[in-house]
């Protein structure tokens, strides 16, 4: 018995633990690449439009190995790459594919992850502001991919088969990403949801830089504040 499960323990390294190391090793070789990409999107957005209003700051910065961001005036678009390699729900259409049906490992994927804040957010670490996850990017073994996102990332790279990893294509996702970002504006809630306020929380607030903000939201809700404490 003691053998046997040692022999299945073996298998089971050859199957998962490789194979996870293989589709980690993918997925940073991409992110990389897609870092390399934004960052030559960053230096042509400076070149072309900071002369005509140097006051629209444009600039790339990688964080660490796992997270790089471009700040282009207010907006700040974050990349991120998860460590970990994950599986989808066994519900999920992926395994209805022929693609994945010929071979159940082409399912797992590593994770790039694509998010808006406002820059004010991140100069001002002002941590009670939300972001929004923009798009994901699912990447395997093979650097096929897809891609789950707003606007026409939610349905341009759904065939999973078909989209093998490029620089065109990820350069479509970030420049797609970026107009997203652009085209969602701060939107402010009627006065009369906002105007109650304690003296507390207004001075957190101005301990903060500022009442707590959401690219996707605008200004929170007073009863947002409330349950977040502040």
């Amino acid at each position: 018995m003691q053998d046997e499960n040692y022999r299945e323990i073996l298998g089971k390294l050859e199957s998962k633990a490789s194979l996870k190391q293989a589709i980690y090793r993918s997925t940073a070789e991409v992110f990389g690449l897609t870092k390399t990409i934004l960052s030559k999107i960053a230096a042509k957005l400076h070149n072309d439009y900071t002369h005509k209003d140097p006051s629209v700051e444009v600039n790339y910065r990688e964080n660490n190995q796992f997270e790089a961001q471009l700040k282009f005036s207010g907006d700040m678009l974050m990349l991120s790459m998860h460590s970990n390699v994950f599986n989808f729900d066994e519900g999920h259409s992926i395994f209805q594919t022929s693609y994945v049906k010929a071979d159940e490992s082409l399912s797992y994927c590593g994770v790039i992850y694509i998010h808006n804040f406002l820059a004010d957010s991140i100069k001002y670490n002002r941590l009670a502001d939300e972001g929004s996850l923009i798009a994901r990017i699912l990447v395997n073994k093979e650097k096929h991919f897809m891609v789950e996102g707003d606007g026409a990332l939610g349905f341009l790279y759904e065939d999973f088969e078909a989209n093998l990893l490029t620089e065109e294509k990820l350069t479509d996702i970030l420049e797609r990403s970026i107009l997203l970002c652009l085209n969602t504006d701060l939107l402010l809630p009627p006065f009369a949801q906002i105007k109650d306020v304690t003296l507390h929380q207004k001075q957190t607030l101005v301990a903060a830089s500022g009442y707590p903000t959401g690219k996707r939201l605008g200004y929170l809700f007073n009863s947002e504040i409330q349950q977040n404490n502040i």
